[in-house]
């Protein structure tokens, strides 16, 4: 055995380095795969997420829209519908209040709605938003969806009472926090 080993040892080390070339290439093909989902998971968890959504404040008589980016990465709005339309300040459209709007991470927008809640609360719309990375205009984003309001008007609200304070004090603290917050929006 060990004299044909000897005749064969050119057959023998063709076929090792066959194996070691099949066991590279096998190698390669998984590192270029695991290459593409590690760049895909990248993207994913840095790229922007906008979202439109309405909100109602239960001491208010209308509602908000609010549009927000709770991605990581800036988005530039290239588009936004709401069907059937929502009555804005002035009759405008809304995308003429959004388009090429640039939202940073976190980052929110508030419009006022001009109808009272229960005009609003008449249908479920649909949102229709097209966004792109700031740092990449070629990437381009779109969230579909329908905002569905049924229960838009049940949400809670605690009012802060603050122990130490009289009830005039109280009622003075939260008209000062309810100005900040008017002054916020606007």
């Amino acid at each position: 055995m060990i004299d044909w080993l000897n005749d064969n040892q050119g057959f023998i080390m063709c076929l090792l380095t066959l194996v070691y070339v099949v066991a590279t290439i096998v190698i390669v093909h998984y590192n270029r795969k695991s290459i593409k989902e590690m760049k895909t998971t990248r993207e994913a968890e840095s790229r922007p997420y906008v979202f439109a959504y309405l909100h109602k404040d239960p001491r208010d008589l209308n509602f908000y829209l609010h549009l927000k980016n709770y991605g990581k990465s800036g988005a530039k709005i290239n588009s936004l519908t709401i069907t059937p339309s929502l009555q804005l300040c002035e009759n405008k459209n809304l995308s003429e209040y959004t388009q090429n709007i640039i939202l940073a991470p976190s980052q929110k927008l508030y419009f006022i709605l001009l109808e009272k809640s229960e005009e609003t609360q008449k249908s479920d719309y649909h949102v229709c938003l097209n966004y792109s990375p700031i740092h990449d205009s070629s990437k381009k984003y779109q969230e579909d969806y329908d905002l569905i309001i049924q229960y838009a008007d049940l949400m809670g609200y605690t009012e802060p009472q603050n122990s130490k304070l009289s009830p005039e004090g109280n009622a003075l603290r939260n008209i000062a926090s309810n100005l900040d917050s008017i002054r916020n929006k606007l």
